[in-house]
């Protein structure tokens, strides 16, 4: 009988920190889900721990509801990083085959990926994902798994991910502040890709939007693998924040509004329709037009959507997309979301629902999970699509650090 092996996502979000417990019997299968639970989210801003003992507590609270929903202990977990200091280049690896008889094996693939992690990284910063997309074989391009093949020369073109070393570590305090150990660290945009998208999309090649509530995560796939990864500092709560300024209301307010009345696009909301809203500062109320709310919301949509147009041209993918754009994150469930998204990349749009979940599926379904499912899916196939890159050495030297800091501490 296969083993099954549990995994837990935590994905630490602006707004919220979600907790997804999962096992799942082999890697690719379906992941069964046992146990979701939800915090509010204070101690983080734009991605980036700003607080550490608020997202302790947050982080603790949501481990409680889905520890209580699953009837299981969490002990330690596969967790999401984000923020606008994250970013991706590009690098190559040459190595000679070291196999006597030339033919290539796991530790040449090895090799050749560590040697494209030569790169010229600020010491500030520290390598998070080295993504292997091609290998090349005495000449021959193209190849993707290069493993049995005979050569002299192995080559791979790989997509470096690199951030923040205080940003890493704070984050990993706060992991173990709240009593669990890391399993891997994973970037935001990558963890909803895992979540959201489908083998066939990442192969023809998509564009992933991830609207958060301070960031929005743009990531580019073409031929199979992640080719460029951006973070926009802008997000759910700067929609917020334009109604609470135009309306003159508050912010819990705003985010009402948003929620149940906003819409991406004034030109399909008719003149006659009324929303009412509190004034700030006293209990009057005010019916003003929803197209008023409307035309707040669908230029900074726009403007999202725009800038993530533009990471797509940066990465000389803009015309390879016929998969089109998926929209995630809970900033996608805004009404009229897909149309503006189609609008301005003139291509497809769907919503990123969370794919390939069992069990308990509906209680982390839709675009506000893809994050959390991709982190539980991104562990159960620790052999899979990542396996290459999946390496907890490059965060050595931060555990040794919050091993200290813990002892410090307590």
């Amino acid at each position: 009988m296969s083993r099954r092996k549990k995994t837990v996502g935590l994905d630490l979000g602006t707004a919220r920190v979600a907790v997804v417990i999962a096992e799942s019997d082999e890697p690719g299968g379906p992941v069964t889900i046992l146990g979701v639970g939800e915090s509010p989210s204070e101690g983080l801003r734009k991605g980036v721990v700003v607080n550490l003992e608020k997202t302790i507590s947050s982080i603790q609270a949501a481990t409680v509801a889905a520890e209580r929903m699953a009837g299981q202990r969490i002990e330690s977990v596969v967790v999401s990083l984000g923020g606008t200091h994250l970013w991706s280049q590009n690098s190559t690896g040459v190595v000679a085959v070291a196999h006597p008889d030339h033919e290539i094996g796991e530790d040449d693939i090895q090799r050749v990926v560590e040697a494209s992690r030569a790169i010229s990284v600020a010491s500030d910063r520290q390598v998070i994902h080295v993504i292997p997309r091609a290998y090349t074989v005495d000449g021959q391009d193209g190849v993707r798994d290069a493993i049995g093949m005979t050569g002299h020369r192995l080559e791979v073109e790989t997509n470096i991910i690199t951030g923040a070393q205080t940003a890493i570590q704070n984050v990993i305090k706060c992991v173990h502040g709240a009593g669990f150990d890391v399993e891997d660290v994973v970037c935001v945009g990558l963890a909803g890709g895992e979540g959201v998208l489908t083998s066939q999309e990442i192969e023809l090649g998509v564009c992933l939007v991830e609207i958060g509530a301070g960031t929005t995560n743009v990531v580019v796939y073409n031929d199979g693998s992640a080719r460029h990864l951006a973070v926009l500092p802008v997000g759910g709560n700067h929609v917020t924040s334009d109604i609470a300024i135009g309306l003159r209301t508050t912010l819990d307010e705003a985010e009402n509004l948003k929620l149940n009345y906003g819409h991406a696009l004034p030109d399909v909301i008719d003149n006659a329709e009324k929303v009412e809203v509190r004034q700030v500062g006293g209990d009057r109320i005010q019916a003003l037009p929803r197209r008023f709310l409307a035309e707040i919301i669908g230029p900074r949509m726009h403007e999202i959507f725009q800038m993530a147009r533009e990471e797509v041209r940066k990465s000389g993918f803009d015309q390879l997309l016929p998969a089109g754009v998926i929209v995630a994150g809970g900033g996608s469930r805004l009404m009229g979301t897909m149309d503006a998204a189609q609008a301005v990349f003139n291509t497809s749009a769907r919503l990123g629902q969370p794919l390939g979940l069992v069990g308990l599926a509906d209680k982390a379904h839709g675009p506000s999970f893809a994050v959390a499912a991709g982190l539980v899916k991104w562990g159960a196939r620790s052999r899979a699509m990542y396996s290459n890159t999946r390496q907890p050495a490059t965060f050595g030297n931060t555990y040794q650090k919050t091993v200290r800091w813990l002892r410090d501490f307590f």
